[in-house]
This record gives C-alpha cells, structure tokens and sequence, in this order.
C-alpha cells in the first residue's frame, strides 16, 4: 500500500468515526450560549506590508477583487437558499493558497451589507493568519474553546476599511492534539456561539486535505467546504486522492489559484462547481 493509500485509509476511519459520533450541520441545533455583538468586538491594527506581502485584496478597484466579488456571490446564493451558514476552507497540500483564499473571501463576505462574517483559524497544527495579518493574538485558542475566555474577549476586528463587519478568531499556538479539538463537545458548542447572528457566516481555515484527518473529522460541523488548488502546485494524484476523500461530503466549490489563464489581468483563476 503506497503512502497516499494509507493517509486515505487512515483519514477515511476517522471520518467515518467522525461522522457516527456527531450529526451533520444541517441537523446540528446547539444552542448558543454566547451571542456576540460582532460592532462591539474590539479593534486591532493590523500590518499593511503583512497584507501585502500574502496578497490580501484591499483594494475593490484591483481586478482581483472581482474575482473574489464574483465567488462571494455565488457562494452566498447557494448557502441563503440552503439555510447554510458555516464554511471551511482547504487545500490538498501546504503552498496552494487556502489561507489567503479564506482571508480575501471573508474580506469580500463582510462588504456585503446584509452579511457578517466570523474568520476562524482551525489550521491548529500550523496556525498562520495572525502572520498574514500582522496580528499577535493575545488569547490563545484552548482557553477560548475551554470556555476559560469568553468569546467577546477572543475575537478580535481588522482595523480595515471595509471590514466592519469582520471578526476574527485567531490563533498563535499549534498543537498536537487538533482532530482531538475539532471533535470535542466543546468545539460543537464554539461552532453554535459563532454563527449565532443574523446573516452570521462562519469561514473556518483548515489544514490541507491530505496531511492530516483534522478536516475530516470536523465536517460534520459545518455545511460545506470550499476546496482551494494552484495551478503548478498541486499535483494531479492529490487531486483524485481529495476527490476520493470528500465524496460523502458537502464539496459547495472549487478554487484555483495562479491560473495561466489571465482573468481581468490577474494571476487568480476560480472555478466554481456542485
């Protein structure tokens, strides 16, 4: 068995584990124990060389900023028609783009007026979005998800234009022990606090696909995910291996990032598909 066969063996028995211990989002009906006033969450600064070193669309004149408008809204009208409100974002390997991708895509998400988004940071084995905003979170995330820290104080708001309507749940600290979290009684109540809010949007940034289970294991908690490639990266054996992986899962799109075809002058492709 080569080494791509045992990953997909040893992801699928957790996913199935998974999937008989918690019931699918669609079904999930904790109720919230928190609701947040997302105006009220504090405000940080945030490094603009950060963001614009790790590609972060701040400008909605830029011809990417189109491309991400037109995903926001492809992606919104499926999930209003469905009742969804919970995303996660991932990848097949490391290097593919999957956290700028949920970065620019919660960005875009939280200009819609009827629309605000919390970000959350599940990559918990090798958090980065703190890096890409230039942010050093002060909370770390197992005392948030403990309950030792109340969600109000956790998140945090990109001091952007545009993004008032932006939280983020951010994390400095990796650890070991993340499929363990991620399927925890108590991520399951931090997901029912989190999306509690009219016209709440969760996006979640998970590790890539195929380096861990984590993703598996926490997709029964969310109602979709958005698969992100690059064009010269990802390799065509991780792709049918991703494939092999999600077919019983909520696949709602696809990105791919760096394509050769320019789209309105830009290195960002998308494709979007059922």
């Amino acid at each position: 068995m080569g080494h791509i066969d045992r990953a997909l063996d040893r992801a699928a028995q957790r996913a199935k584990k998974a999937r008989q211990e918690l019931p699918l989002a669609a079904d999930l009906n904790e109720p919230s124990t928190e609701k947040v006033d997302l105006g009220a969450v504090q405000r940080v600064e945030v490094d603009t060389a950060a963001l614009k070193r790790n590609r972060l669309v701040m400008d909605d004149k830029a011809p990417s900023d189109a491309a991400y408008r037109m995903l926001r809204t492809r992606l919104l009208q499926r999930m209003r028609t469905n009742g969804w409100s919970t995303l996660a974002v991932t990848g097949m390997s490391p290097g593919e783009g999957k956290t700028t991708t949920a970065i620019n895509l919660s960005l875009a998400l939280a200009r819609d007026v009827n629309t605000s988004v919390v970000l959350v940071d599940l990559d918990l084995r090798k958090p980065s979005i703190f890096k890409y905003l230039g942010i050093s979170p002060k909370v770390d995330f197992h005392d948030c998800l403990a309950g030792r820290v109340p969600l109000s104080e956790a998140l945090i708001r990109p001091d952007l234009d545009g993004a008032d309507r932006l939280a983020l749940l951010l994390n400095a600290n990796p650890y070991s022990n993340a499929s363990e979290m991620v399927t925890s009684p108590e991520m399951r109540r931090l997901v029912g606090n989190l999306k509690a809010g009219k016209g709440r949007i969760v996006v979640f940034d998970t590790p890539p696909l195929l380096v861990t289970d984590d993703v598996l294991a926490f997709s029964p908690l969310v109602n979709g995910l958005l698969l992100v490639a690059c064009q010269g990266v990802t390799k065509r054996d991780d792709l049918l291996a991703a494939k092999e992986l999600m077919k019983d899962l909520n696949l709602v799109g696809t990105v791919l990032n760096r394509s050769s075809e320019e789209v309105s002058q830009y290195y960002y492709g998308y494709g979007y598909g059922a």
